[in-house]
């Protein structure tokens, strides 16, 4: 198909997107035609007096007049990915603005609205106007973030002293995400709050280098709107932070702090978001009523264990968050997202030794062993006992890998660091048997009984001592025994575990 036939059909789907019962099917097809034609449309690009932005422009301001938010991610995402393939990165940067344009005096005009509806009290019609004016804010915010997202990867391509190609969108949008963070009622919002983080998540991930030198007043912003909203989105901005931080040297460079100014930011900033947090969630609500907000916790935690290890182990709340992921085994109530979020942090801290790590991260985990294995003697039994009653009936089955994988991780720990590998650490099995057959935790007692119990943790403590190369053998191990407690199995699968 010759790219001007490419172009015709997508201003025949551009005008497709004003008729309602089209729209959606419209949106995907542009999404489509942009991604597998990109390279036709960039060469067509590169004739003389050729513009393919002309056409991407009106495809992205069709998508905005539909009002949906899916329809305009869906285009967004297409014409970005059609920009930064073009040869001529100023040919991409000035795409991308055309692109990016129509979308940001909207923002603008969505957020002129939010704030004069704000100062009307009492009016109903006020009230609708604003709630209208976020609800498109938001939207708007998405399609920055699905451009921003879809230029990653691309900034290393071009000659060197070349602008990055989202220099003149973040010159053009800056501006506007400033005066949304400033105003008090899109704070207060949390659609736009969201929208807003998400967009500077996107930013940290994609343009480092340029946000450097705004990081701490962002962090403020963040850090303020956590305090009022407890908005995941904040936590998932510190996560992205953290990873930034580690994998980006320009991004420290450009906010002016080094290895050491690294580690005590964000050593300071997780134990006050993990403050707030502990009080929201023991005065305000339970762990189960946000799950969204205890699953960006321990993604948060998590990203702190990979990439800046020695700020998690270092900070004064460390003992108190690693209670709290014990205690949300139980408190989430087998809820899929949070469950599994805690139930990977505990895993990976438990089992650091065994994840892959640079080495300056391993020699800052070894220098904490010794509190990590404090913490786990305390915690280890409640551990145990959540993953074998998940396995047993208390979790659904999408949780059974991430239950099995964490039982794997704490005995694989304890059977490497005891000194006698061959014969059974006491307390371990005290906590395997007691979770297995004394405790209350599963749900079908009668089809458990204690030559069952022991079999498992015989399999389980042999696979252990063959070391990682048999944690997908143990993890099944774990499932068939979850199996057997809820009577769908027979003990005879166990046999296939049985080790020389």
């Amino acid at each position: 198909c010759p790219p001007q036939s490419l172009l015709e059909i997508l201003a025949y789907l551009s005008a497709a997107l004003s008729v309602s019962g089209a729209a959606e099917a419209s949106g995907k097809s542009i999404r489509l035609v942009l991604i597998a034609s990109a390279g036709k449309l960039t060469k067509a690009a590169t004739s003389p007096g050729a513009d393919i932005s002309v056409a991407l422009t009106q495809s992205m301001e069709a998508a905005l007049n539909t009002n949906k938010q899916t329809i305009m991610a869906s285009v967004a995402e297409g014409c970005a990915r059609v920009s930064v393939q073009l040869r001529d990165k100023s040919k991409t940067r000035a795409t991308l603005s055309a692109v990016a344009a129509p979308t940001i005096l909207r923002a603008r005009s969505a957020l002129d609205a939010m704030t004069s509806s704000s100062t009307v009290e009492g009016s109903g019609q006020a009230a609708g106007q604003a709630d209208a004016a976020s609800q498109a804010l938001a939207s708007y915010l998405g399609v920055i973030r699905e451009l921003v997202r879809f230029c990653d990867g691309s900034s290393s391509r071009g000659r060197a002293g070349d602008s990055h190609i989202l220099s003149d969108v973040l010159t053009a949008a800056w501006p506007v995400l400033n005066d949304i963070s400033s105003h008090p009622t899109c704070r207060a919002n949390e659609a736009v709050l969201s929208g807003l983080l998400d967009v500077h998540s996107q930013l940290l991930s994609v343009v480092p280098a340029l946000i450097g030198p705004y990081f701490k007043d962002l962090v403020t912003f963040v850090v303020k709107a956590y305090e009022v909203s407890f908005c995941p989105s904040a936590l998932d901005y510190v996560s992205a932070a953290v990873e930034s931080f580690d994998s980006e040297e320009s991004i420290g460079v450009a906010a002016g702090l080094d290895e050491n100014g690294k580690d005590l930011i964000f050593n300071q900033l997780l134990a006050h978001l993990s403050q707030c947090t502990f009080t929201y969630v023991t005065q305000t609500k339970r762990p189960n009523e946000c799950p969204q907000l205890i699953k960006a916790l321990f993604e948060m935690a998590q990203r702190y264990l990979l990439f800046c290890p020695g700020a998690l182990c270092q900070c004064p709340e460390f003992s108190s968050l690693f209670g709290l992921a014990v205690a949300c085994l139980v408190e989430c109530k087998g809820e899929v997202e949070s469950t599994r979020a805690t139930l990977i942090f505990i895993t990976q801290l438990v089992g650091w030794k065994h994840i892959r790590l640079p080495d300056a991260k391993m020699a800052k985990l070894t220098q904490f062993a010794g509190g990590i294995d404090n913490l786990l003697a305390q915690h280890g039994e409640a551990i145990t006992k959540a993953c074998l009653g998940g396995l047993s009936g208390g979790a659904p089955q999408m949780l059974w890998p991430s239950c099995s994988e964490c039982i794997f991780s704490i005995t694989q720990h304890i059977i490497s660091s005891t000194p006698d590998a061959d014969a059974p650490n006491s307390v371990l099995c005290t906590w395997l048997r007691t979770a297995m057959i004394e405790g209350s935790l599963v749900a079908n007692t009668k089809n458990i009984t204690p030559e069952i119990g022991t079999s498992v943790i015989k399999i389980l403590c042999d696979l252990a001592k063959e070391g990682t190369k048999s944690k997908q053998k143990a993890k099944m191990a774990l499932m068939d025994f979850g199996k057997i407690a809820k009577g769908e199995a027979s003990t005879d699968v166990l046999l296939a575990y049985s080790t020389a």
